[in-house]
């Protein structure tokens, strides 16, 4: 009887020997499976912050030309609109000299072409003009393109005013054409806006501003 016991006592020994080893060796196989996931994992972790940082990187960069080449467009549109502007500009001013030829007398005395050779002198001035705001006011600002509008449409009421007063015989520029010389003024008030506003506009363009 007391084999029996003792060697049931051994056996339980064993058995709880067994177990703890087991539960051992369960925990070292544990621990270095567990080692190895956190290896691989950190490993992963790692991959994704670098691919992660390429990719901000390469994003960044992308941005970078993107950025610049909207910088160049902005620069070469202001540019091209500063051309547009300054043409235009010019072209007002020949205008309303011409206009001026047509109908004031040179007051000093000064030889000066014909009123109808100066009338004929403006009428390609006026083309000129027009044709080159119409297909470029775009580049001006909504209330600059108004103002030149309106001298432009003044423009052509004085120059058809001149024409009608020529064919009739009247002498221009003596005050003996009232309507001409009330077009006249409305022309020179139309042209001093018209200027006003696209001189404002170019100055806003290159910021340069008045003191």
């Amino acid at each position: 009887m007391d084999d029996f016991f003792n060697s049931l006592t051994g056996l339980i020994s064993s058995s709880v020997t067994i177990a703890g080893l087991s539960a051992w060796l369960g925990n070292v196989w544990r621990d270095r499976i567990n080692s190895k996931e956190k290896a691989r994992n950190e490993i992963f972790i790692e991959q994704l912050k670098t691919e992660h940082a390429r990719q901000t990187q390469s994003l960044e960069h992308e941005l970078q030309i993107e950025r610049h080449a909207v910088q160049l467009g902005h620069a070469k549109l202001i540019e091209k609109r500063a051309m547009f502007i300054d043409e235009c500009y010019k072209l007002l001013v020949d205008l309303h000299e011409a206009i001026y030829d047509t109908i004031r007398p040179d007051y000093f005395g000064r030889k000066r072409p014909s009123i109808q050779q100066a009338y004929e002198f403006a009428l390609p001035k006026f083309d000129a003009f027009v044709e080159s705001y119409e297909k470029n006011k775009i580049y001006f600002s909504r209330k600059t393109s108004e103002k030149i509008s309106c001298f432009y449409v003044a423009a052509a009421k004085t120059l058809d005013q001149s024409r009608v007063a020529m064919r009739s015989g009247e002498s221009l520029g003596q005050g003996e054409t009232p309507n001409l010389q009330k077009l006249f003024e409305k022309v020179e008030y139309e042209m001093y806006e018209a200027r006003k506003a696209v001189e404002q506009d170019f100055r806003q363009l290159m910021y340069v501003h008045e003191n």
